[in-house]
């Protein structure tokens, strides 16, 4: 698969994750969807902030996993966003040696 097919399918997971995370605990908790999606991006982004109301102990369990599935695959998004945009930068870097050197068709590469 390439670099942007990969960028495509992290983004489109990143957005399941999130709204896992937002459903779980709107569904464990009982809280509105905007507690929630909140709980879940600070959970994520591993800001560190205070929870947004008590928390029941299925609910650090969530959180727990939430950390555990969304921080890792957070980090692995961002491999893949920094791989693309390497791919891109050698791409064009690739075709403009290649118009150098059809420009200059005495050089020789040693």
């Amino acid at each position: 698969m390439g670099s942007a097919k990969h960028l495509i399918v992290s983004i489109l997971l990143t957005f399941l994750i999130v709204g896992s995370g937002t459903a779980g605990y709107m569904i464990i908790e009982g809280w509105d969807i905007l507690d929630a999606f909140y709980m879940t991006v600070i959970t994520m982004g591993t800001v560190g902030y205070d929870e947004v109301h008590e928390i029941s102990k299925a609910g650090q369990l969530f959180t727990i996993l939430l950390i555990f599935f969304g921080v890792g695959f957070f980090v692995y998004v961002a491999g893949v966003v920094v791989q693309f945009m390497v791919e891109e930068r050698l791409k064009t870097e690739g075709r403009r040696l290649k118009v150098v050197i059809k420009l200059q068709p005495s050089a020789y590469i040693l």
